[in-house]
């Protein structure tokens, strides 16, 4: 009897572990569950935020511009990042109702801009509600975007519970902030939030390269690697013993790749042209005025063999000016064909450079010779902008290809500026681009 005791005791401890031990291991999982939960709810919350801020940007674009043709692309653009924002949506709202207002407001925004863009092609011009019409609906992406960012920081620094962020999202769809009817295009935001835009760092057409393969390095001869180690060599001011060989990286331009004390640099196999540098120097106090850096930099393009570039933008940030040097085609500007250089304020070193948009894109070129006059393409401008300044640029296009135009730097009627691109030949809106200023210097969004 005393054995059956004790055996029944330790059948119920053993019951009592085996709980405690899978309700320990329930916990953990349930933990980890919640944690990756968490992280899936933050990147929902980011990607609505970021696709939030380029439909701002976008239909600002759409305000400003004066073609059907421009109208039509941005329309679709708009419709892509809408569709990017509901999604982000539909992951937040997951098993919940949904955040009616806050779709209505993202379907109605590409549906409209598609419909102002076939009364353009119709041959009907925007009239001033349209116009006002689409600054509504993106002072409405502006409140909205402003406070998912909000929430997003509140849940990455832990202020915010996934729950709590819930209702809040709830409550701001059922106040009616996202609501936009056609009925009431007039209804503004309740709060008019200053805009935190993403910004591209680097000016005009600074990130594009095209899907396809360098006509300049595949008409080079190739170089052996002793030979690229030279012009590395030449081109950081050391001798080729202090140059390590580094593994290749790989990317679509085939490179060798080096490194010294304190910097990396990267030359062609074919042709030997030197494609990047990046050097870990920190800058100190800044002593160079801009234009002193920009001399220096043009120095270094000129000793690396990039001749006939002009500047067109510049951004300083911790001590560093970068520049974009784009190349030229007597009175044109190539957009495509840029080289971006940064200089130490401290003493006017090197501190990068990156060839590889020049080294995708050059080639040789003809500019047109039967070209619209400027005041034919101004005439392609929307009402609303009044013209600063105007050139020649050569300019990327969304297909690949490329397009001659003319670039007019514009003031919007509240004071901001814009870069518009007229095609040179057919005198058709190309492309329009947002400018800021910033302390560090020109922005483009």
């Amino acid at each position: 009897m005393r054995r059956k005791r004790i055996r029944l005791v330790s059948f119920v401890l053993a019951a009592f572990a085996a709980l405690a031990i899978w309700g320990i291991a329930g916990n953990a999982r349930a933990a980890r569950l919640t944690r990756e939960q968490s992280a899936a709810d933050a990147r929902a919350l980011r990607q609505v935020t970021e696709y939030l801020g380029e439909l701002e940007v976008t239909l600002r674009k759409a305000s400003l511009t004066g073609s059907a043709g421009l109208l039509n692309s941005l329309s679709s653009e708009l419709q892509t990042e809408a569709l990017g924002a509901k999604t982000g949506l539909a992951a937040l709202s997951a098993g919940e109702e949904t955040l009616t207002n806050t779709n209505k407001f993202l379907s109605q925004v590409g549906n409209f801009t598609a419909a102002l863009a076939k009364k353009a092609e119709r041959g009907e011009a925007l009239g001033s509600e349209d116009r006002q019409n689409l600054d509504v609906l993106q002072g409405c992406a502006s409140a909205l975007r402003t406070r998912y960012a909000y929430m997003a920081e509140l849940l990455d620094a832990g202020y915010l519970r996934f729950e709590e962020l819930k209702q809040t999202l709830w409550e701001l769809d059922d106040s009616g902030e996202s609501a936009v009817g056609f009925s009431s295009l007039s209804v503004e935001a309740e709060e008019n939030m200053d805009a935190l835009p993403t910004l591209i760092y680097d000016g005009p057409f600074s990130d594009h390269i095209f899907t396809k393969e360098s006509s300049l390095l595949n008409a080079a001869p190739a170089l052996t690697e002793t030979e690229a180690k030279a012009i590395a060599a030449k081109a950081l001011g050391v001798g080729q013993a202090y140059l390590i060989t580094e593994p290749d990286t790989g990317g679509r331009l085939a490179r060798y790749r080096f490194s010294s004390a304190d910097a990396v640099i990267s030359v062609t196999k074919n042709g030997g042209y030197v494609l990047s540098v990046l050097s870990d120097r920190a800058a100190g106090e800044e002593r160079l005025s801009q234009k002193q850096a920009e001399a220096k930099a043009e120095e270094y393009l000129e000793s690396l063999g990039y001749r006939d570039m002009a500047p067109t933008y510049a951004f300083t940030e911790e001590g560093v000016c970068c520049f974009n040097f784009a190349a030229t085609l007597g009175e044109w500007t190539l957009y495509p064909d840029l080289v971006k250089v940064g200089v130490s304020l401290t003493d006017g070193s090197l501190i990068s450079m990156d060839a590889s948009d020049y080294l995708m894109n050059h080639t040789e070129r003809d500019a047109p010779g039967n070209i619209v006059s400027l005041a034919e393409a101004a005439a392609a401008l929307s009402p609303l902008l009044t013209v600063k300044r105007t050139g020649l640029a050569l300019i990327p296009t969304a297909g690949g290809s490329e397009t001659f135009a003319y670039e007019f730097l514009c003031a919007t009627p509240e004071n901001t500026d814009v870069l518009v691109y007229v095609d040179a030949v057919t005198g058709r809106e190309a492309d329009i681009l947002l400018l800021v200023y910033a302390d560090g210097g020109t922005l483009t969004k």
